[in-house]
């Protein structure tokens, strides 16, 4: 039996004037909802388990603030130059170019994006992203690249009541805490001393190449240990990667017990925290979840931190085939963690996040807390987007193709005129 259908012979003007009219009125209505909805926030938050969640972002963000402006104090009573190519909106918290204590080149876009106290809020995010609650003990590797960024990890475990772990290292690369005489355990020091911070390392290493400063020269790591002697810190001093690794590790287990950790999180490219630039580049930025033996991903050999470990090593005489070095390419702490189950979050590459969670890349002028799109908890205006573009569809469709017992219904009401031309013809 063959099945009958209504199709109109033509579509009138005025039906496609109606969609598009009905189009243009839903995208200024979507466009012009509030991005932010109170009780949709807290009931995200509620969620969470969190319930005042915005407010602990904030309070986070309003503490590194203080922070900044307490280093950039100390900055002008020490007549250190702030030049404005390198810092236009003189926060103070970008270091100079060069210095004996400079490790690695680094990226002044990057640096200059992560001084934004509202990085703390984004750090708030991550850690509950990866499943962290108030109260939780998590571990934390920083060096001294992205002293901003340290100091947003740190307000947002602190706004979070969280119980973290700290080691950290004193050198840094370019545009980072790479002054001699103000190095990051200096500036941890001095927050701390000013309660800014309630909490600080357990113990700091010299960072650089191996976590030891090795290859630098012996006035470069006298500087450095020099500043580490002035914060009052136990100096970790490690032979090699691998002994940094177990060294770091053994701080963390001890400081710990029966505990276990909720997320270890890494800022800057540490040696032994994260196996330098190319162990950066392996795990990528944000969180970092655990993978099981039976993860797709792993099956399917698509792990990019199991496969690095498989990438080709360096021959020596004692390791002529470079399989031994290959085996520990990307040993480190945020391996380690992941491996035992705990995620990492990986705080690099600022310039990705802040877009991420709209925040300004390197502005020339100050930020205040409570600015940028990371406050959103709950936008409704991407499923309201999804809405009306269904809304418009299904408006196409009866327009186009209305069903049958709706042109009977137009039929007797003479919504189709008079003229034959314009009645929906029975097609077979």
């Amino acid at each position: 039996m063959k099945k009958l259908y209504y199709r109109p012979q033509k579509i009138s003007s005025a039906s496609l004037l109606f969609l598009a009219v009905l189009s243009i009125a839903v995208v200024i209505a979507i466009r012009n909802m509030p991005s932010r909805w109170a009780s949709l926030e807290n009931l995200a938050g509620t969620a969470m388990r969190i319930p005042d969640v915005e407010d602990r972002m904030l309070r986070a963000s309003e503490q590194a603030a203080d922070a900044f402006d307490a280093i950039h104090c100390e900055r002008v009573v020490r007549g250190h130059p702030m030049l404005d190519i390198h810092d236009p909106a003189d926060t103070g918290m970008v270091g100079p170019s060069m210095s004996l204590v400079t490790s690695l080149p680094g990226h002044l876009e990057a640096k200059l994006t992560s001084v934004n106290p509202n990085f703390a809020a984004v750090a708030m995010r991550l850690l509950i992203e990866a499943g962290v609650r108030p109260g939780d003990r998590i571990a934390i590797g920083c060096t001294g690249s992205f002293p901003a960024l340290n100091i947003a990890v740190y307000s947002a475990a602190e706004a979070m009541d969280l119980r973290p772990v700290i080691i950290s290292s004193a050198a840094s690369s370019q545009f980072g805490a790479n002054s001699p005489d103000l190095m990051w355990p200096d500036m941890e020091k001095l927050l701390f001393e000013q309660g800014i911070i309630n909490h600080r390392s357990e113990m700091v290493s010299r960072g650089g190449f191996q976590d030891r400063a090795a290859g630098m020269s012996d006035d470069t790591r006298e500087i450095l240990e020099a500043s580490i002697t002035r914060s009052g810190l136990p100096l970790m001093d490690s032979a090699s990667d691998d002994d940094a690794i177990e060294r770091r590790m053994m701080i963390y287990s001890q400081a710990v017990e029966d505990e276990t950790y909720a997320a270890y999180i890494n800022v800057g490219g540490g040696d032994a925290s994260v196996g330098g630039t190319v162990g950066n580049d392996v795990l990528g930025e944000g969180v970092i979840r655990p993978m099981s033996s039976f993860h797709p991903r792993n099956l399917l050999g698509l792990n990019n931190v199991a496969a690095a470990t498989r990438t080709a090593g360096v021959a020596t005489d004692a390791d002529p085939t470079g399989e031994a070095s290959a085996a520990t390419a990307t040993d480190c702490v945020a391996a380690r963690f992941l491996a035992s189950g705990v995620p990492v979050i990986n705080m690099i590459n600022a310039v990705k996040l802040a877009k991420q969670y709209g925040l300004p890349v390197a502005s020339t002028e100050i930020i205040h807390p409570g600015e940028g799109g990371v406050y959103v908890i709950a936008d409704m205006r991407r499923p309201l987007a999804v809405a009306g573009i269904v809304f418009i569809l299904l408006a196409t469709l009866l327009v186009v193709r209305p069903p049958a017992r709706l042109v009977d219904a137009g039929k007797k009401r003479g919504w189709f005129g008079d003229d034959a031309k314009s009645q929906p013809q029975l097609m077979v």
